[in-house]
């Protein structure tokens, strides 16, 4: 039992360390959406989703636009004007229950929990999910200890299976594990403890209900039913897939000869979608082989015991719950991830397998995590730069180039509004429309560095961990989760408007 534990905890050290490597990371993509409603929830903390936040190009309630639940809001709050090292640290009880529930859920299943820490934690979703300040970790965090407690105790199932439910307190996907906690229930005989999973969700119906007079999932459901056409819902096929072998459970792990039949059917799925979208070669190239991968990567389940065909509804739970969201981000895979991990090691790899997957894993995660770092310091630093340079005026694009504007005193372009003073553009992170027929002279320019080869969001590549999605003229479909590319990341610039 010692040298478990020790193995565990080192293993868990492991995990720590590369976490810890973006704790001064600033704050980047949806990070000011979440610091948006943690000002919500310290204004009105019944109703934190009543604070406006300008996300789609018009200034709106946060409930109308932002398609969480208030759960990391709350945690938020108490930080949400720290500094960025402070918020940082801020998350780790999260990533400690997630590893805690990574170990009890290895022991659900019958395989070494230093394994299990070491395989999930080093992968790229969940080092990059857990350098953020998005409601991804928590989410993992209540739905593995959860279900993993449900799974491995006699005693207090219910209270496991409450926070299970509590998930959905963080993310909607934490309501895929209401019918997993039902069936493991049912499988277990203990189908009434596990009636708790549903507490949290309906608490949270209705206090909706009291406080804003509609169910705030449902209105997101309404809102993210707009791509469900069959050529999106392809795409999004593709993207998730791709985004799973090429960041989530690496082929390192997954690979046999056996499995080389998905494979081939993974590759064939991302020469067509990237035929069909026009993608040029090198960015075909990369879209079939991470869309191979993840296609490896499915061959892990088997359905030959009770528990192997458990941990195949839990994966399928969430790739149904993904192809029916508004688009498909690496890290909307993270809940669903521990299945699919627990079957690979199932399957028994040696020791030198798991050896070289965590190795491999690592150090992707690591050039991934440095790349994104790059990416939000390079928003943050040209954000700092315009504002020393200008007066406050108007911008256009979100992410941290948002975030850092607007505490210089920058407002949000609101859509179709006419320009004037001087506004700000950042090209890449969905920059709202405005009537700029005033902005006639370009006063500031610059081009964010393209030094580091390997890049989770890449125009040029068409691939980004973040969305498969990239913004333009008209939005590009990007399937890879990663991609090599020297091309600079994005471009800056300052026009000054005369608009009466």
């Amino acid at each position: 039992m010692a040298r478990w534990m020790a193995k565990a905890w080192a293993a868990a050290g492991i995990v720590l360390a590369l976490v810890l490597c973006g704790v001064t990371k600033p704050v980047h993509l949806d990070d000011p959406g979440f610091l948006r409603l943690a000002e919500g929830a310290a204004r009105d903390p019944w109703r934190p989703h009543d604070v406006e936040i300008n996300w789609l190009g018009t200034t709106q309630r946060a409930f109308d636009v932002l398609a969480n639940p208030p759960g990391l809001g709350y945690w938020l709050a108490p930080v949400r004007h720290a500094p960025e090292w402070a918020l940082h640290l801020w998350m780790l009880p999260w990533l400690a229950l997630a590893l805690y529930g990574t170990a009890r859920a290895a022991q659900a299943f019958g395989v070494p929990a230093a394994r299990a820490i070491l395989v999930l934690g080093t992968s790229p979703v969940f080092v990059l999910s857990a350098q953020s300040l998005m409601p991804d970790l928590p989410l993992l965090a209540c739905a593995l200890a959860g279900l993993a407690g449900f799974l491995t105790s006699e005693r207090r199932a219910g209270a496991w299976a409450l926070l299970a439910g509590a998930s959905a307190l963080f993310k909607y996907s934490g309501l895929c594990l209401v019918p997993l906690l039902l069936l493991a229930g049912a499988q277990r005989g203990r189908l009434r403890e596990s009636l708790w999973v549903v507490t949290a969700p309906a608490l949270l119906f209705l206090h909706d209900l009291h406080a804003y007079g509609q169910v705030h999932a449902l209105t997101m459901t309404g809102f993210q039913a707009s791509t469900l056409a069959a050529d999106r819902m392809f795409e999004k096929l593709v993207a998730a897939l791709a985004s799973f072998g090429g960041a989530c459970l690496l082929p390192v792990l997954p690979w046999r000869r056996a499995a080389l039949p998905f494979a081939a059917a993974g590759g064939l799925l991302g020469l067509a979608a990237g035929w069909q979208t026009g993608e040029s070669v090198p960015q075909l190239a990369a879209t079939a082989v991470a869309a191979a991968a993840g296609g490896l990567a499915l061959g892990v389940f088997a359905l030959r015991s009770a528990q192997d065909r458990f941990l195949a509804v839990w994966f399928a739970l969430g790739a149904a719950f993904l192809l029916a969201l508004l688009f498909v981000a690496t890290r909307y895979w993270l809940p669903f991830v521990p299945a699919a991990v627990l079957a690979a090691l199932r399957g028994g790899p040696s020791r030198a397998r798991v050896v070289a997957a965590v190795a491999v894993a690592a150090a992707l995660s690591f050039a991934l995590a440095r790349d994104d770092e790059r990416l939000a310091r390079g928003y943050r630093d040209a954000a700092r730069e315009v504002s020393g340079r200008f007066p406050p005026g108007v911008f256009a694009g979100h992410w941290g180039w948002q975030y850092y504007l607007e505490r210089a005193g920058w407002r949000p372009l609101e859509s179709g509004e006419p320009v004037s003073g001087r506004l700000a553009i950042a090209f890449a992170p969905w920059p709202q429309s405005g009537d700029t027929a005033a902005c006639s002279v370009r006063e500031y320019g610059k081009e964010l560095d393209g030094g580091w080869p390997i890049r989770v969001y890449s125009a040029e590549g068409a691939a980004s961990f973040h969305s498969n999605l990239i913004a333009g003229r008209e939005p590009i479909a990007s399937f890879a989760p990663w991609t090599l590319s020297t091309a600079p990341r994005d471009r800056i610039a300052v026009w000054r408007c005369d608009a009466p």
